[in-house]
């Protein structure tokens, strides 16, 4: 796994929980599984219990913080205990948590 890619969702994940209160980032999708390519993104799960506020509101604010690592990333706010898609489950099992 690319550790730059590493380091650097490292400093967003800081970045975010100094934000948000989080229960978990996990680093999804192609870097996760190591099929990433010069042009991929790099998915990134911001999972909290509850989004109090504006969901719209929330996800621009962590958006505006990937300009300051690498706008690459692609943060996707989750709701853990909304999900019924099952969405958040894969990412768990396929997915890196980042600490």
């Amino acid at each position: 796994m690319d550790q730059s890619v590493i380091e650097k969702v490292k400093r967003y994940a800081d970045m975010v929980r100094h934000t948000l209160d989080v229960k978990k980032i996990i680093l999804y999708g192609s870097y996760a599984r190591e099929t990433e390519h010069a042009g991929s993104d790099i998915d990134v799960a911001v999972i909290v219990d509850r989004i109090d506020g504006d969901w719209l509101e929330i996800s621009a604010r962590l958006f505006e913080l990937v300009r300051e690592i690498d706008v690459r990333i692609e943060p996707v706010l989750l709701n853990e205990k909304n999900d019924k898609s099952g969405f958040i489950e894969s990412i768990m099992k396929y997915g890196r948590e980042i600490n």
